[in-house]
């Protein structure tokens, strides 16, 4: 939570008009949502404006910083660049992250628009993030021909997130704004410094997209992310469109370990306030574990809207994939720590059957085990 005695300074320079009083309002209600201490003046005397030499009005100005308005692009645009300017200097505050991190594969950029439209459905910031990792043979041409190879790829970031970072007309925050990192070094451990350093309530990454449906599922930069991640994992792969959340599915086997977990399941559905899938699968008739997990939640979450299924198959894949198309579910959740159900499921003798829902994001979820 940002310090109570370290409060923006904020001026916001113009007159009563609809624009300046837009200025305001954003700010004000951006500020508020993310918990930021701020002070906001709002300056109309028309002398001090030419005084500072103003190119147009209205501007902000944070702590000294002068931001002008209705440069180099349309109104809109530039509010939400200045807005994005200043939430950046508190680091966002309290407002939820959403880290992406982008190779610029066509399947990390699908992940990377993935993760955008669902953060802003949640009010999220986007946090777009490049881990660039030199290879040898570039490492040897930047001393030979005196190219920044790094260089290059920070501009391939901020081009990409200035294209997907648009101006969405009237509706001025019809989509969330977008923060962009760049770190150099290996992936998975920039990636989880990243979160350690700037918080994240969610990693969204792409699988691979490799023939090999465990190369597809579990890179190695995957893998390390699902055992270390201090915080869930959306996976989304190749052939995923973002259409809403409007069913999750938590395939659950030990109710002692799930439980570990069911909060972080009830929280992603809850912001969506969607049905959750309860599914468990076995291949004893005699025995569901299922009405206790389903009890737990009966003071947590609608009952309306929590469906409890015991599915009797010994093939643990088919029964999911059948079940997870069949109720048009959006997202599968599972725990990690559920070490035996998690191999059986993502197993090698069973990866080419997997391929049934592979357009469905995995949310995995690690608890205190």
């Amino acid at each position: 939570m940002p310090s109570t005695n370290d409060k923006l300074d904020i001026k916001v320079l113009g007159t009563a008009t609809s624009g300046h009083q837009m200025v305001v309002k954003q700010i004000r209600d951006y500020l508020t949502k993310a918990n930021i201490p701020f002070t906001l003046q709002e300056v109309t005397d028309i002398s001090l404006f030419i005084q500072q030499g103003l190119e147009s009005i209205p501007s902000i100005n944070v702590d000294g910083e002068l931001i002008a308005l209705k440069k180099n692009g349309s109104f809109n645009k530039s509010l939400r660049m200045a807005l994005n300017s200043i939430l950046k200097k508190k680091d966002y505050g309290d407002l939820e992250k959403f880290l992406v991190p982008i190779d610029f594969s066509d399947v990390s950029l699908n992940a990377f628009i993935y993760g955008h439209r669902l953060a802003s459905q949640v009010g999220a910031i986007t946090r777009a993030l490049h881990v660039y990792f030199p290879t040898s043979n570039e490492l040897t041409q930047s001393t030979v021909i005196d190219v920044d190879f790094g260089a290059i790829r920070e501009g391939y970031l901020d081009e990409l997130v200035t294209k997907v970072d648009q101006d969405w007309g009237s509706d001025l925050m019809k989509m969330g704004l977008i923060d962009k990192e760049f770190r150099t070094g290996f992936p998975g451990e920039e990636i989880l410094d990243s979160v350690k350093e700037h918080g994240a309530e969610l990693i969204v990454m792409g699988t691979t997209g490799d023939s090999s449906r465990i190369k597809k599922w579990f890179g190695s930069v995957s893998t390390k992310l699902i055992n270390e991640s201090p915080v869930p994992l959306l996976l989304v792969p190749e052939g995923a469109s973002y259409k809403g959340v409007n069913n999750v599915m938590f395939a659950f086997d030990d109710i002692e370990l799930d439980m570990a977990v069911v909060d972080q399941v009830i929280a992603f559905a809850g912001t969506f306030d969607c049905k959750i899938h309860l599914v468990h699968i076995q291949d004893d008739k005699d025995y569901d574990p299922g009405f206790y997990l389903q009890e737990q939640l009966r003071n947590k979450y609608d009952l309306d809207k929590v469906e409890l299924v015991t599915l009797n198959n010994t093939d643990v894949v088919e029964a999911l994939s059948d079940y997870a198309h069949k109720q048009s579910i959006d997202v599968i959740a599972m725990a990690t720590q559920q070490r035996s159900f998690f191999n059986r499921v993502f197993h090698d003798s069973v990866t080419t059957r997997m391929s049934m829902h592979t357009d469905i994001p995995l949310l995995v979820l690690k608890g205190d085990a």
